[in-house]
């Protein structure tokens, strides 16, 4: 039953650090995070390509099984979110994912999304959401719950208009909600009963929406100049409970971004889908065709290459390499299948007359690859056909 919300603290982290003295404490904070985590290794996020998107998860973390040691407990992630940063047309994408969205956690089998932290770590949950969304994760961040409160009572609460009445109680699991509807100053205590209520007519879908309207209220107060004289309290409370793969440098580069981003190129987003029961087990289902409309609007409206990729080796499992390297420097890979013959020797990029400038992009990440133009009206852009050149690569 523990629902905080903490996109907040991520959110601290790419927007509050840069504002004033920013670029100081980002370098104290991650140089301490980064010595915290030395010894944690996450294989399943994608190289970042310098001027690209890049595409952050944010997990926030439940409480876990209440009276477990913590060395023994397995947090499930409660919120789960993806930032899109477009460094170049400085505009932020934040896509929500449903914690009970169904899908398949490899050798545990279907699960909720929200199990990959108990089950995996991170590192799961990374693979968890790349293999979802079908996009490259470059980072990600962990925060814990003990967080949430204390940042809101240290930026002095939270003006949020409660859109109805909230009551609901439940002794076992300490929670205890009782809000009444009007524009009010929220602190710690009742910003936590706001976005972990969950009696909205649209279930889990209400939360989210209570979780983005939380978030926006939360840029509009952190954006304000009188937050600069409470960066210290909030960075010793963020710095402790906060896990990244991100390093202090490239803080630096995100504390310049954000310091040149307006609020209102901030645009929030939601998995589309519905609720189900499922042999007794309660599944968020995604609309996929909607979803795939998302997802082209969260992560490839800024030009970015749409490629096609065959395999032309005859060895199982190349072409979906090639296309996870693709995908990692921030093409999109449309499709994947096999070509008219599994006979080519060398990796050959065929492209449209219109489309040599993106064939070329295509040719700095497999520089080996011969460039082909076509005329053939079933080639509509770049398709990379895998040779066995590549077999071994």
């Amino acid at each position: 039953m523990k629902r905080p919300l903490k996109i907040a603290v991520a959110i601290l982290l790419f927007i509050v650090f840069s504002l004033g003295s920013g670029f100081y404490y980002t370098v104290r904070t991650m140089n301490m995070a980064a010595e915290q985590n030395e010894d944690s290794v996450i294989s399943n996020t994608d190289e970042f390509v310098k001027g690209g998107r890049r595409n952050i998860l944010l997990l926030g973390m439940d409480a876990g099984t209440i009276g477990a040691k913590e060395e023994n407990n397995r947090h499930r992630s409660d919120t789960i979110i993806v930032v899109s940063l477009d460094t170049q047309n400085k505009t932020v994408k934040v896509l929500s994912i449903p914690r009970d969205t169904r899908v398949k956690l490899g050798k545990y089998g279907i699960q909720k999304i929200n199990a990959a932290t108990a089950l995996g770590g991170a590192d799961l949950a990374v693979k968890t959401v790349k293999d979802f969304l079908g996009v490259p994760i470059h980072n990600y961040v962990v925060v814990k719950l003990s967080s949430f409160k204390n940042i809101v009572d240290a930026l002095g609460g939270v003006e949020v208009d409660v859109k109805e009445r909230m009551k609901y109680s439940d002794p076992a699991g300490g929670l205890y909600i009782d809000l009444y509807p009007g524009l009010q100053t929220l602190d710690g205590d009742k910003a936590e009963q706001f976005i972990r209520y969950r009696g909205y007519a649209d279930a889990d879908l209400g939360r989210i929406k209570a979780q983005q309207q939380f978030m926006e209220a939360l840029i509009d107060k952190i954006l304000k100049p009188s937050t600069l004289l409470k960066l210290p309290k909030i960075i010793d409370i963020v710095q402790e409970n906060v896990e990244t793969d991100i390093q202090p440098m490239e803080m630096m580069s995100l504390a310049n971004f954000a310091r040149q981003m307006k609020r209102e190129n901030i645009k929030m987003y939601t998995v589309p889908g519905e609720g189900k029961n499922i042999s007794g087990i309660s599944y968020f289902i995604p609309f996929q065709n909607e979803l795939d409309k998302v997802i082209d609007e969260v992560f490839y409206d800024d030009g970015s290459v749409k490629v096609a990729v065959l395999n032309g080796s005859g060895t199982s499992g190349v072409a979906s390499k090639i296309a996870s390297r693709l995908e990692s420097q921030g093409f999109k890979v449309v499709s994947i299948g096999n070509a008219d013959s599994f006979d080519y020797g060398t990796t050959t990029i065929v492209y449209p007359q219109d489309k040599k400038d993106e064939a070329e992009k295509v040719a700095k990440v497999l520089p080996k690859a011969l460039l082909e133009e076509k005329s053939d009206s079933n080639i509509s852009l770049p398709t990379v056909i895998v040779g066995k050149d590549m077999i071994d690569e």
